[in-house]
């Protein structure tokens, strides 16, 4: 008996998710040209470096076929999204303060 394997994909979401295939339509309106495949890439590539950087600072031991898989998962993509937009509210909340 065959088991299927379930692939998940996350989405980037604000109110609505953004899939891979919406990103490259965005890029390319602006002037990337860009397919689904290509966005998943870069986006995949960006949570590696986001993952690379944590096992250093936390000075972790990781296999690299670890890291990619912990990289595909949507549960850590949309750990990094929600620390992002945690930052980028804290930062435009302190814009306004003067120092």
């Amino acid at each position: 008996m065959k088991k299927e394997k379930k692939t998940l994909y996350a989405t980037v979401a604000v109110d609505e998710g953004v899939n891979y295939r919406e990103i490259a339509d965005m890029m390319s309106e602006i002037g990337f040209k860009m397919n689904h495949s290509s966005a998943r890439n870069y986006v995949l590539r960006v949570m590696k470096k986001f993952a690379d950087a944590i096992v250093d600072s936390w000075d972790l031991e990781v296999p690299d076929h670890k890291i990619e898989k912990i990289v595909k998962s949507p549960k850590f993509q949309q750990a990094i999204c929600d620390i992002l937009q945690t930052l980028e509210s804290e930062s435009h909340a302190g814009s306004g303060r003067r120092k």
